[in-house]
This record gives structure tokens, C-alpha cells and sequence, in this order.
């Protein structure tokens, strides 16, 4: 374990060292770019406040992640299930996926208001795709002999479901979560950028606007400790619910 946390605690370390080294020999402006050393005491200050703001952001992130795969595992299994449908239904969602979300944001806000609506409407859109198209693999990597034995014995359409194809896909569905789990938080952060009572988006985009680098910087690094936070949530999640899976297995 410490040979892979190591390197990884070494090279962020080193960077740090780098940074600082160049902004006090550079003499560059704190309202450019601040130091390591004054980020981390601006951090130290309005920690708590950074904590409560993102509760409102982990809240949006939450529920559209939830909206998202929910939506996207359902129209995987629809259109796993029937070609025709996936035909009609997969370009509707290719056309969701490349429609740029910034763009849309206003319209949102306009229409939802500034409460928490806009910010789930675009973690959920953000979270979608992955989720559906990583399920759709994961339901036709089911082995057809498989299958056949099932239904030799058999089992129900639905009992084929929930006993094979559900766990045969359920390692996709992972990767896709261990993906989307970051990018609910990043729709919902652009979503406060547009308009917001709370969040930690807000508090980055006022200090942007008030030049309070220090601030701006406090939050950037608040909010990368909340993202690694939830990468290592996933992988505990994946770990516990994949532990009968080689991919599993072999890494531990």
C-alpha cells in the first residue's frame, strides 16, 4: 500500500515545493497566483464555511447522480432488450450528450429558479450517458450459452435478469459510476456558477469576481479533497459489492 501512496504523496509534494519556490522568487502578485503556504492558511480559515457550502453542492451532485443512473440503467435495459428501440431512442441520447451544457444553464436557471433544480437537472444530464451506454455493454457481454442454459432449465425472462445479466453487467456499472461520481459534482458546480444561494461553485465564482485568489484557491483545493474523497467512496463501494469479481479480486 505505501509503495503506491508513496510516489503519489511525493510528486504532489515536490509540486507544492515547486510552487512555492516560484512564486516567492518570482515575487509574483498573491492576487495572480498565491502561494501553497498562503492557500493552505486561507484553508485553515474558512474551512468551515467551505464545508457547509458544500453540502448544498454534494446535495445537487447526489441527487443527479441518482437521477442520471437511474435513467440510464432503465433505458439500457430497455434498449438491450429491444433493438428497435435502441435505434430510435440511442440517438436521442447522443444528441443530449453533445448538447453543451453551459449553454443551457441560464435557460435552467430561468425556468427552475435559483434553488437546487437546475444544478440535479445537470449532474443528471452529465451522469447519463456513461451510465447508459457502459450498461448496454454490460448487458450484451452476457455469455449466450449462458443463457441457453438458462432457459433450458427454465428459468423466467426476469429470473435470467436478476441471476445473469444483472451481475454480468454490474462491473460495467461500476466503471461508470467510479466516472460519473465526479462529474455529478463538476454539473453542479457549473450550475452555481450560473446562479446560486449556496455552494462552493458560488464561493469560486465570487472570489473570481472580487480577485480574492486566496479564496478561490482555498475553495479549488476544498473541492479536490472532496473529489479524491469520493473516488476512494466508489472504490470502497466497488470493493464491497464486486468482491466475487477477478477485477477485484486481482487488485486486492
Amino acid at each position: 500500500m505505501l509503495l503506491v501512496v508513496l510516489p503519489s504523496v511525493g510528486g504532489i509534494l515536490g509540486l507544492m515545493v515547486l510552487w512555492e519556490l516560484w512564486v516567492r522568487l518570482g515575487r509574483v502578485p498573491v492576487y495572480l497566483v498565491p502561494a501553497p503556504s498562503v492557500i493552505a492558511i486561507r484553508l485553515s480559515e474558512i474551512a468551515p464555511q467551505l464545508a457547509f457550502e458544500t453540502m448544498f453542492t454534494l446535495a445537487a451532485a447526489g441527487a443527479g447522480l441518482a437521477i442520471g443512473m437511474s435513467v440510464g440503467i432503465t433505458g439500457a435495459i430497455v434498449m438491450a432488450h429491444w433493438r428497435v428501440l435502441e435505434k430510435s431512442l440511442f440517438p436521442l441520447a447522443v444528441l443530449l450528450k453533445l448538447t453543451p451544457v453551459v449553454a443551457i444553464v441560464p435557460l435552467l436557471v430561468v425556468w427552475l429558479g435559483y434553488n437546487l433544480w437546475p444544478k440535479i437537472v445537470i449532474a443528471a444530464m452529465i451522469t447519463f450517458f456513461p451510465v447508459l451506454v457502459n450498461c448496454i455493454t454490460g448487458f450484451r457481454a452476457t455469455d449466450p450459452l449462458a443463457v441457453e442454459f438458462f432457459e433450458s432449465v427454465g428459468a423466467s425472462p426476469s429470473q435470467i435478469f436478476r441471476l445473469l445479466r444483472w451481475p454480468t453487467a454490474l462491473p460495467y456499472l461500476m466503471s461508470a459510476l467510479k466516472i460519473t461520481i465526479n462529474l455529478s459534482l463538476i454539473g453542479a458546480i457549473v450550475g452555481e456558477f450560473f446562479g446560486a444561494d449556496h455552494g462552493i461553485g458560488k464561493v469560486i465564482n465570487q472570489s473570481n469576481f472580487k480577485l480574492d485568489m486566496r479564496t478561490m484557491f482555498a475553495a479549488i483545493v476544498f473541492l479536490a479533497m472532496v473529489g479524491v474523497a469520493l473516488t476512494l467512496l466508489s472504490n470502497v463501494l466497488e470493493r464491497r459489492l464486486l468482491f466475487w469479481h477477478e477485477s477485484v479480486r486481482g487488485a486486492s
